[in-house]
């Protein structure tokens, strides 16, 4: 006990010194703390420096060794080595990440941050993976939080979270440049350039991918012909150390991307998208008489547009173009503050400001605009009960207010005349862990999770031009409430020595009420358009659904140079009312999924294998021109991922890697089947 009450007094300790860095991801000295206590460490959950083990959540930490282990250059992928991760992939670059038995296209309960910017989309509250600016080369580590977080992370976080933190521009110097050839005329070309001083760092980071479409990716009923996938990026950061006791961070970035995806919102379909995303940001962190201050104010831009490959030019819609323009102001403010030894305090504020504009009209005079102003007050409070005992309590208020700007789309018997309206939701979340030796970690964890209704869902309104039947008009619901999640969770973790490994074992329950459901229709209701009865389609809220399971992982290596991660995760879901038909999360991910990693590396040599199992799917699919979906039944599957990398000399390193290398096409869902990928590359580090 002795030793335990040594190492916790050196993490408070050195804390303490690395208080003014430990605010934003990008001005924490991560290396620092991983070198001094062997395992990874993490701000995000309370503000203070935590070690893995004893964050007040089921984190898992994917490490940047584990990232280039995996040999991938996507997150999905690096995200599908997690227990209790579903990642569902509908063609060469479009992927949804699931988490515990939650899963579909477009997937909005996720909160996806880089470096402490959302990076999600407000538009359908999901996220473009294929278009986030980073370089997979530059990431340091990226942290997974499985169940309802929204009190401790922010707005978004009703199923979980994932954290990408890169190397910091004024603590790190990675300078790293990649190139990579592959199969379907893969070419993707990533770098990053850092430099620092006294006065603080700058990183630039750039890159971009080509590559051609699977050749399974082919079109049915309401589908278009898939698009050749393509990237290009660039971001950079900085932080300026003004004095010892204030530093500025700055970032700007741009991303474009082609991608072709499941549209959830056209029963099902499979279409191309082209998107703009572009952000800038400021903010400080200052060690105050009063604590550590922090703001972090950032501008996300996001334009998609729909590209049609069979024409080559842009999808229109009685002539106007079918665009979706999105605008988020963000500014966080916070004050951390230490008040006594055992006490720690997180105290928030948050404004967002959203503005939305559909392009996507019939009549070019429409101009279907809202904006969206949200307030937020948040604490956390971290309780050091003693050296076994820990208690940290969240608490988080969300006003709501959207104001409908332009002209909807108003028709006869129209279900939404006006979309002005409020919305007020708490979230909270209560973690108590316990340590009783340095070996054993037990965790017992609530969250109540807000899941905010998208902006499309809250205030879309168009009508397309299906030609038969020859009009369809889709309506938001500014009636709509937020969903409630609400998370039962206990952990176990133990340290077993002889085996060099760690093991983990969870429990969870989770109750989701008054699901959306993006767009279902109403029956037999009709408006009136030129003459003619057209359907409505109106996002509700539709019921409720409910999931629980359990995950188990061994997890180690040895001093001979093994490593070894086998896992197992269970979810059952089950829906209520019209979300099975509607939504259906209880057929949407594998109820069953093993994972077996393996690596060893000897002298020069590094060799991994990554082998997966997971049971059926039952996804919602329209094979009919868009006009309908059905329940599609996609069977059981396994596939297997490789790499072997060789270290040519100290700072340039050549490999081969490759996913579903045991067969050509593996049908993991009722979208087009995954094809086989093989991918060569060079890194070189200066």
């Amino acid at each position: 006990m002795k030793n335990y009450n040594l190492y916790g007094s050196s993490l408070l300790a050195f804390a303490t010194l690395l208080a003014v860095s430990s605010a934003h991801a990008q001005s924490m000295d991560y290396g620092s703390l991983q070198t001094l206590f062997g395992e990874p460490v993490t701000t995000s959950a309370t503000g203070t420096p935590q070690r893995a083990s004893e964050v007040p959540a089921n984190m898992t930490i994917i490490t940047a060794d584990e990232i280039r282990q995996s040999g991938s250059r996507n997150i999905p992928e690096i995200l599908s080595r997690v227990p209790g991760l579903d990642i569902f992939q509908s063609s060469l670059n479009s992927y949804d990440v699931g988490v515990r038995g939650f899963q579909q296209p477009y997937q909005p309960r996720l909160l996806v941050l880089v470096d402490g910017r959302q990076v999600f989309l407000d538009d359908y509250s999901r996220t473009l993976w294929d278009n986030i600016p980073v370089n997979i080369d530059d990431i340091r580590q990226i942290e997974v939080v499985k169940g309802a977080s929204s009190a401790l992370f922010g707005s978004n976080a009703g199923g979980g979270v994932i954290n990408i933190v890169t190397y910091s521009p004024i603590y790190d110097k990675n300078n790293v440049a990649s190139v990579g050839v592959g199969s379907q005329n893969h070419v993707n070309l990533d770098g990053t350039v850092t430099v620092n001083g006294a006065w603080g760092g700058t990183k630039i980071s750039a890159g971009g991918m080509n590559s051609n479409p699977f050749s399974s990716d082919i079109a049915l009923g309401g589908d278009v012909a898939p698009a050749k996938p393509n990237k290009r990026y660039i971001v950079s950061n900085s932080v300026f150390q003004l004095n010892p006791n204030f530093q500025l961070t700055t970032e700007a970035n741009y991303s474009e991307s082609l991608t072709t995806t499941a549209d959830p919102t056209d029963f099902g379909t499979i279409g191309n998208q082209h998107t703009i995303t572009y952000s800038t940001g400021l903010g400080f962190n200052w060690q105050s008489a009063w604590g550590l201050i922090s703001n972090n104010t950032y501008f996300n831009h996001s334009f998609l547009d729909v590209y049609e490959t069979t024409s080559g030019g842009n999808y229109t819609l009685g002539g106007v173009p079918y665009g979706l323009t999105t605008d988020v102001l963000v500014s966080q403010l916070q004050d951390q503050l230490k008040i006594d030894a055992a006490n720690t305090l997180r105290l928030g504020t948050e404004f967002r400001y959203k503005a939305f504009k559909n392009d996507g009209v019939q009549d070019a005079v429409q101009t279907p605009s809202v904006d969206e102003t949200a307030l937020a007050a948040s604490a956390t409070w971290l309780w050091q009960i003693n050296d076994k005992w820990s208690w940290t309590n969240a608490a988080r208020v969300d006003h709501t207010g959207l104001e409908q700007t332009g002209t909807v789309f108003n028709t006869a018997n129209s279900q939404s005349a006006n979309y002005s309206h409020d919305i007020n939701a708490l979230s909270a979340n209560s973690d108590v862990v316990y340590k009783p030796t340095e070996l054993d970690t037990f965790r017992l964890g609530y969250g109540r999770g807000v899941e905010l209704p998208s902006l499309m869902n809250n205030s879309w309104n168009i009508v397309l031009n299906y030609g038969q039947p020859p009009l369809a008009d889709y309506e938001g619901n500014p009636q709509l409430k937020p969903t409630i999640v609400q998370d039962y969770s206990a952990d176990y973790d133990r340290v077993v020595k002889p085996l060099n490994s760690d093991v983990k074992f969870s429990l969870f329950y989770t109750l989701n009420q008054d699901v959306v459901q993006p767009f279902a229709a109403l029956g037999s209701q009709t408006v009136r358009i030129n003459g003619q009865d057209v359907p409505v389609y109106i996002a509700q809220n539709s019921g409720n659904s409910s999931g629980y399971g359990t995950e188990v992982e061994l997890k180690g290596n040895s001093p001979s140079g093994y490593r070894w991660d086998v896992s197992y995760s269970f979810a059952r879901v089950t829906d209520a009312g019209a979300i099975k038909s509607g939504v259906d999360y209880e057929g949407s991910a594998p109820q069953h999924q093993g994972r077996v990693l393996l690596g060893y590396t000897t002298g020069k040599w590094e060799f991994d294998t990554n082998t997966q199992i997971d049971s059926g799917t039952n996804l919602l699919r329209s094979y009919n021109g868009g006009y309908s979906e059905q329940l599609a039944l996609a069977g059981g599957y396994y596939s297997e991922g490789a790499r072997v990398g060789y270290k040519i000399f100290d700072n340039l390193t050549a490999a081969v890697s490759g996913t579903n290398l045991t067969r050509q096409n593996t049908s993991e869902s009722p979208y087009p089947a995954i094809q086989r990928e093989v991918l060569v590359s060079v890194t070189g580090k200066f």
